[in-house]
């Protein structure tokens, strides 16, 4: 049986248990503030950088990992396996995937090592490596692997509901009219992930993230009524200082899923740095791709 390794990088919104059951790396990212750098998850929290951004007025910037930081990890990965797969946040979100491809170039590892595009981020790459490791278990080559990869990959679901356009504002991420727009009338935006892009799914007026998490959870039941939902995954729950809004999905999702596959975690300081706090998702595993509308 071939000893494959799975790592992914920091964004990956993934509960601890889940990270040592599948055995799966992590290269952690870095969260900037002025000229003091953090590795997400190792050195800095999500609500650290909420806490952070607080007290100092000042919003974070990120970085993706550089080649000879990639090469790095490669080599220390590599003598412990056959096989190496990297699956870091989208391709079309950072450049840390051209990064790793240049990297296994240059150590001249391209038949050891494997780069895969996410096409996501947060749980959405959770729930792209739980699929991977579970391939690991039944023997299959790498091409194999690869290929089931890009097929489930078209079948996940990831949305965001956000509290404030601060961040993306901050980030570059939405125009100044849009920021200014999205303030005064109280708007919150649902931000989705199709073909390894983030985009404004839909728009949503409240005073907090009720009726956002209201659509998100419409979906959900529109696919479930289709019995489109795959339930040998868990339903992910990430979130940014969103405690009361994990209750409420949880609430609405409870009669319908359980309590066992439902999975709270706390977002990557990735996703803090670009959403910003009282954030909340959810993720899930369709069993077909949704249709284009």
């Amino acid at each position: 049986m071939p000893n494959y390794k799975l790592v992914v990088d920091s964004s990956c919104d993934l509960p601890i248990e889940l990270y040592e059951k599948y055995h799966i790396g992590v290269t952690p990212l870095v969260v900037n503030f002025n000229e003091r750098q953090y590795l997400d998850r190792k050195e800095i929290t999500a609500s650290e950088i909420i806490e952070k951004c607080k007290e100092t007025k000042i919003f974070p910037k990120t970085s993706a990992l550089n080649i000879p930081e990639i090469e790095a990890m490669i080599n220390a990965e590599l003598p412990k396996c056959d096989h190496l797969f990297y699956m870091p946040i989208s391709s079309q979100i950072s450049s840390i995937h051209n990064n790793a491809r240049l990297a296994i170039q240059d150590l001249g590892v391209e038949d050891k090592v494997t780069i895969l595009d996410s096409y996501s981020l947060s749980s959405g790459v959770a729930l792209a490596a739980i699929g991977i490791c579970e391939d690991f278990k039944q023997n299959l080559t790498v091409e194999q692997i690869i290929a089931n990869h890009e097929t489930r990959a078209k079948n996940v679901s990831m949305s965001f509901v956000i509290q404030t356009m601060d961040f993306l504002y901050k980030g570059g991420r939405c125009g100044g009219m849009t920021y200014l727009l999205g303030n005064k009338f109280s708007i919150h935006p649902i931000i989705r992930l199709e073909n390894g892009k983030m985009g404004v799914h839909s728009l949503v007026r409240g005073k907090d993230l009720i009726k956002g998490i209201q659509k998100m959870i419409s979906e959900f039941k529109t696919e479930f009524e289709k019995d489109n939902i795959d339930f040998s995954y868990p339903i992910m729950i990430p979130h940014v200082t969103g405690d009361y809004a994990v209750k409420k999905v949880e609430e609405e999702l409870r009669s319908l899923v359980g309590d066992s596959i439902l999975l709270p975690v706390e977002a990557s300081g990735i996703i803090c740095c670009h959403c910003g706090e009282n954030t909340v998702g959810i993720g899930y595993m369709l069993k077909n791709p949704l249709l284009k509308k």
